[in-house]
């Protein structure tokens, strides 16, 4: 949001009634000082005020896009985005950011995947924003592969473990999704044996320990993932991502990047796919630290700059990029 003020000197009617003069200004100055205090609430409150007596005051729909987005309020924020694309072209950018990220909260899914790869295909995204609407774009691609997906399998008879293992990637999938509609209870050894199983996939291995959780099961098991074991009893575990640990990352991520909401989006997706790959096991330092790790993870994504050859950040960077665990 621009720190310019602008002079502004034309009457506004409200009906039949003149508004005294200088009240537009004043209120846009009001609501321009609380997006800038990060006052969100009493922004969308002036703002609305000045609909009633400026609805077509060009600074508005960004104001209220910005505004109802920090609020929550997406339906409204979605309505207010699409206006300030077609109302301040200098600003396009930043507010096709905002409306993208916007339908991703509502689970417009298909329409950022229609808009983005209009953007590319004609070749008019700017090129330092190239790679973050591209990042984008997979991002909305894994969250619609989850929110479409529908595993319709009928229950089967229980399989062995060592059937199990014969099967491809996607049938086990489609197994431990039929035990989780119908079965759990009833397969916990099954369960447990691809829980504790190093050589199957870390997605597959969550998925079956949140299972036996959500069904109770009270014996301890020992997970092993990137090198690190941990002794558990399912039925005490939180679930992926709503560990301390994790909600702390979240907090201190939305601190420092809350002026950048598409990619806060990222980011936070990246460490929900994290959390859910390496479930139980946590990132194995501070909360601070691996907050300051995706904060550089960010800038080597949207900026290039290199990434700090840490194992820490190694290790983010592997489990984000490699699709064979992407979060389905």
């Amino acid at each position: 949001m621009t720190d310019v003020k602008r002079k502004r000197k034309r009457l506004h009617k409200k009906g039949n009634m003149i508004v005294f003069p200088g009240t537009v200004e004043r209120l846009l100055d009001q609501a321009e000082d609380a997006m800038q205090a990060e006052e969100f609430e009493e922004a969308v409150r002036i703002s609305e005020q000045l609909l009633e007596i400026a609805p077509n005051l060009s600074e508005l729909p960004g104001i209220l896009a910005v505004a109802y987005y920090e609020t929550k309020a997406f339906e409204q924020a979605k309505t207010y985005a699409a206006q300030w694309l077609q109302s301040d072209m200098s600003e396009y950018f930043e507010a096709m950011e905002l409306y993208l990220a916007i339908c991703m909260q509502l689970q417009d899914y298909v329409e950022v995947e229609d808009t983005i790869g209009a953007l590319l295909d004609e070749g008019v995204i700017p090129s330092e924003l190239k790679q973050k609407f591209i990042y984008l774009r997979e991002l909305n691609g894994r969250l619609l592969s989850r929110f479409t997906d529908d595993f319709s399998m009928q229950p089967k008879e229980t399989v062995s473990f060592e059937s199990f293992l014969q099967m491809d990637g996607f049938q086990q999938q489609q197994m431990l999704a039929q035990l989780e509609n119908n079965g759990a209870e009833n397969s916990q050894s099954l369960l447990a044996e691809i829980a504790v199983h190093d050589e199957l996939p870390p997605v597959l291995r969550t998925v079956a320990l949140v299972l036996l959780r959500n069904t109770g099961y009270e014996n301890p098991l020992v997970i092993r993932k990137f090198g690190r074991g941990l002794s558990v009893i399912p039925s005490e575990l939180p679930l992926p991502g709503e560990d301390a640990v994790s909600k702390e990352i979240f907090a201190l991520l939305q601190d420092s990047l809350d002026k950048d909401p598409s990619r806060l989006s990222l980011i936070e997706e990246a460490v929900r796919k994290f959390a859910l790959v390496s479930y139980p096991l946590d990132w194995g330092v501070p909360a601070e630290a691996v907050a300051s790790a995706y904060e550089n993870y960010s800038a080597f994504l949207f900026e290039g700059t290199p990434l700090p050859q840490t194992a820490l950040h190694k290790l983010i960077f592997e489990v984000d990029q490699d699709s064979g665990e992407a979060v389905e």
